[in-house]
């Protein structure tokens, strides 16, 4: 197999693992209507997806270095633009997703009333806040945004860099 395909199954991999991650955590998050008696069971899967999840963010981090080369400056640029826009609409999202969630519990752990009352912000009832489909793609985002990033810098360095040889 060539060097890019193994990179290319390698990097399916980690995101195959990270979704079930996170699909193992949304699964042992408490929902807000039920009782909570055995702590937050998500524990036991958080270390390894964020292992996973963060392995994947930057094998697609420098997948996205080498696709960056290869484009146009004009398309990586309105690829950059519409990534911020994809950004700021999952932001919105998040915001409310978490407004929801704090609605069903009652309110946050200030409010006596609450179901987190004295657990803080993150518990059995909370993971959800952190680890969703949302957040996955957040990361993705990003990733994708400072490797096109990195790379018009790199190609801004490496034509300075040919200049400055030309002129000597």
């Amino acid at each position: 197999m060539r060097k890019s395909t193994v990179y290319l199954v390698f990097c399916i991999m980690l995101m195959v693992l990270s979704i079930m991650g996170f699909i193992l955590i949304d699964m042992s998050t408490i929902e807000p209507s039920q009782i909570s008696g055995n702590g937050n069971i998500a524990i036991l899967f958080m270390m390894p997806t964020v292992l996973f999840y963060l392995l994947f963010l930057f094998n697609l981090f420098r997948w996205f270095i080498v696709v960056a080369c290869k484009i146009k400056l004009k398309h990586r640029l309105h690829l950059i633009i519409l990534l911020v826009i994809v950004l700021i609409i999952l932001i919105f999202v998040e915001v409310d997703f978490i407004n929801n969630l704090v609605h069903l519990l009652g309110g946050g752990p200030e409010e006596p009333k609450s179901r987190i009352y004295r657990f803080g912000w993150y518990n059995q009832y909370t993971n959800t806040i952190y680890f969703n489909w949302i957040t996955f793609c957040m990361g993705m985002v990003l990733s994708a945004f400072f490797a096109l990033c990195f790379g018009l810098l790199k190609k801004q360095i490496a034509a300075k860099s040919n200049l400055r040889k030309l002129s000597k």
